[in-house]
């Protein structure tokens, strides 16, 4: 424990001897009409590329506005990376069910890529749980709880999935494009106790890319622990969320406040020469990007020890669930004990409060 404190505060003094800026880039969500609009203020694309930024556009759609806007981001040298998205009826991220339509949606983006001359720094695989699970959870959670359980015991269709992954990022990388992947921090601790449980349990799938960018979200997961904690070297960090994104059953990710990002901005910098915030829409709108001009990134970073030791010992509970999760079966037999102890105590007490009650009537 004592080790990785003095490994971040290293990393914190190295920096400010030696560090600055890094390189920011930004999410952005939105669906066509409204990624136009964003962007038919030319003062912002000068602004994005003075500022050096880069954008990962979600690519809900090949559309025509679309498309015209993505070459005015080409045209004023903004690098630009592909975020590939499902409609939502077929999951929207990419997840363990359906694989094959994220080879369909890349031969697709391939086809319109070719055809427009768009250019791209590298595609974004957004490997998250079906939008369709989201929303059953939001609206029926016992539904989704068993539905959940179920997927325990499937290791076939997470085999399976792996594989066409695997081919898809394969493809990918053979027709010249850099690959990175969007995820969710906590495969990293399924990572330490090779386990497959946390996977089947989302139906997610863990496949390792070049680029691999954990989704550090410190108004989701609270504790900015989170940031040095899943960082790996020479690989950015996510920070977010600034609000926005998709909403599901009208539930939207809670959104930082300027002082909270400017905080995990500083904590990343001193890690990391690439950051990626989640998104711009909402920065624009708040006024973050004129803010994070005036960041002083050679400050000395937040002393954030004790959450560090807090974190540890949540993600220590958390390998010790997903451990217990990878044996369904014991656990099923563990829960049916329980229950059958649960029962036969009430019948024991129920059958001493009769003896009770008969014993004071004779």
């Amino acid at each position: 424990m004592k080790r990785t404190a003095l490994l971040f505060s290293f990393l914190v003094l190295v920096n400010i001897v030696f560090g600055g800026k890094p390189h920011l880039s930004f999410f952005c969500e939105l669906p066509e009409k409204e990624f136009t609009i964003l962007f038919s203020d030319s003062s912002l694309i000068n602004e994005l590329s003075a500022m050096r930024i880069s954008i990962r556009i979600g690519l809900h759609d090949f559309g025509k506005d679309r498309t015209t806007t993505i070459k005015r981001l080409n045209q004023a040298g903004i690098p630009v990376y592909a975020w590939l998205l499902l409609p939502e009826e077929d999951g929207y991220w990419f997840n363990m069910y359906n694989g094959i339509k994220a080879q369909n949606r890349y031969e697709d983006f391939k086809k319109w890529t070719a055809e427009n001359q768009i250019k791209w720094e590298g595609i974004g695989l957004d490997l998250e749980p079906d939008m369709n699970d989201a929303k059953l959870l939001m609206t029926h959670p016992w539904k989704f709880g068993w539905k959940a359980y179920k997927r325990l015991y499937d290791n076939k269709s997470l085999n399976s999935a792996t594989v066409i992954y695997q081919k898809l990022i394969s493809s990918m990388k053979a027709d010249g494009y850099l690959v990175e992947s969007y995820i969710i921090p906590f495969l990293f601790e399924e990572r330490a106790k090779k386990t497959k449980s946390l996977q089947k349990l989302l139906g997610i799938v863990d496949i390792e890319t070049e680029k691999e960018i954990p989704m550090s979200y410190t108004s989701g997961l609270g504790n900015p622990a989170i940031i040095p904690l899943y960082h790996t070297d020479n690989m950015p960090i996510a920070l977010g969320s600034t609000g926005g994104g998709v909403k599901i059953e009208g539930f939207e990710l809670a959104a930082l406040t300027w002082d909270k990002l400017e905080r995990d901005l500083i904590i990343a910098s001193k890690l990391t020469d690439e950051i990626v915030v989640f998104c711009l829409e909402t920065s624009v709108q708040k006024g973050f990007l004129e803010n994070i001009k005036k960041i002083d990134f050679n400050q000395k970073a937040p002393d954030i020890s004790i959450e560090i030791e807090k974190q540890k010992k949540t993600n220590n509970l958390i390998r010790f669930i997903l451990v217990i999760l990878d044996r369904p079966f014991w656990l099923t037999i563990g829960i049916l004990l329980i229950l059958s102890g649960i029962v036969f105590g009430i019948f024991r007490l129920t059958a001493l409060i009769i003896r009770l009650i008969r014993g004071k009537h004779h």
